[in-house]
């Protein structure tokens, strides 16, 4: 093999999880020799520093790299590890998650043979405190179920309603009706191959995950993508940049390359399970920036890739406590995409129903 893989970690205080996804990189079946290890560390507290540490000494493929300064989100170490890294092709991994063992030999075989500038997979949602399983969501029909026959797969149901109403009502509505691409929506589908994303609409209805993606060099650094600076809602506009730029994209509908483990105990929560107002602040204004990002693409675009995270920010808000100034702040945010976002009936009153909402609150909000 020619080519190197850089995979970049960001690390805050996961000294618990962190063997485990290290591991799960250096055992890959591609052989760690191929790939460039990046691990940057933004201060941690917990001795996740002196992990890493001991892996740059035991593995050559593994580079530690230490902040001076903590940023409080994922977004500026990935940015480090972007800026340092040397790889032809460019991955990132969570550090409390793992790689399935031959995600990396498998995703670089796809994107290299199809001469594309990125490829991915599907990945199982765990969460490991109910030992509950979830495969990703794909708007196109598998055949996960034979392959996992003892798991529970289900659809991303994220409003708590019963499966058949969300199957056969709901999950139409909030997605959007099925946008017909190059490829059938009749049988199982095993690899989609497109030019450009205009060509099949609907793979932006599914989860902005970058730790399922490969890129290839060119595609980030001709582009000059990085993460913008939200503590939450730097994926979904990452990923929505690279898919609109792409030149060739490749989705493995079959091939389940990423163990994505929820952390959902209240002494054991990721940064971005904890809801606070800077959470969906943040994530209404990378909501802005990515309408921004799709002007002068499609209708189709301008809706699949924002109008399902409106629903969940709207549930996600509706199940948590704000103040009414905090309220007011929300409400200003969303006013602000409303003014941008007008692309037909549905997203009209959709934005006009949160703002509604958040009105009503703020009425009836604690000082």
């Amino acid at each position: 093999m020619d080519d190197k893989i850089s995979i970049i970690l960001p690390i805050f205080n996961v000294g618990d999880h962190l063997r485990g996804g290290i591991d799960s990189l250096v055992n890959q079946t591609i052989g760690n020799e191929n790939l460039e290890i990046i691990m940057v560390n933004d201060c941690s507290t917990d001795g996740s520093d002196k992990i890493i540490d001991e892996y740059a000494e035991k593995y050559d493929c593994c580079i530690a790299i230490h902040h001076e300064e903590n940023s409080g989100a994922a977004y500026t170490p990935r940015n480090t590890g972007i800026k340092a890294c040397t790889g032809d092709y460019i991955m990132f991994l969570d550090p409390d998650d793992r790689y399935t063992p031959d995600a990396c030999e498998v995703l670089y075989n796809a994107v290299k043979a199809n001469d594309a500038q990125m490829a991915f997979g599907r990945f199982r949602r765990i969460f490991e405190y109910g030992g509950k399983v979830q495969k990703s969501y794909s708007p196109y029909m598998d055949s996960l179920e034979q392959a996992y026959p003892d798991e529970t797969f289900e659809t991303e149901n994220f409003i708590n309603v019963p499966d058949f109403i969300w199957d056969n009502v709901l999950e139409s509505l909030i997605y959007g009706k099925t946008v017909q691409g190059v490829y059938s929506r009749d049988s199982p589908l095993d690899t989609i191959h497109i030019d450009n994303i205009e060509q099949e609409p609907d793979i932006l209805k599914m989860h902005p995950s970058v730790w399922s993606k490969i890129y290839r060099r060119d595609l980030i650094m001709d582009n000059h993508i990085r993460f913008e600076p939200f503590v939450s809602g730097d994926d979904m506009a990452f990923t929505l940049e690279t898919l609109l730029a792409a030149k060739g994209i490749v989705f493995l509908n079959n091939f389940m390359c990423y163990d994505y483990y929820i952390r959902d105990l209240p002494e054991d929560k990721s940064i971005t399970k904890t809801v606070n107002v800077r959470l969906l602040d943040e994530l209404m204004e990378s909501y802005i920036y990515c309408r921004k990002c799709t002007e002068g693409y499609s209708k189709e675009i301008q809706n699949i890739s924002l109008n399902p995270h409106l629903l969940h920010w709207t549930y996600t808000w509706k199940n948590s406590s704000f103040t009414k100034e905090e309220n007011k702040l929300l409400l200003s945010k969303v006013k602000r995409l409303k003014k941008i976002h007008k692309t037909d009936t549905k997203t009209k009153w959709l934005l006009s129903s949160m703002t509604t909402a958040l009105e009503a609150s703020i009425h009836t909000s604690r000082e």
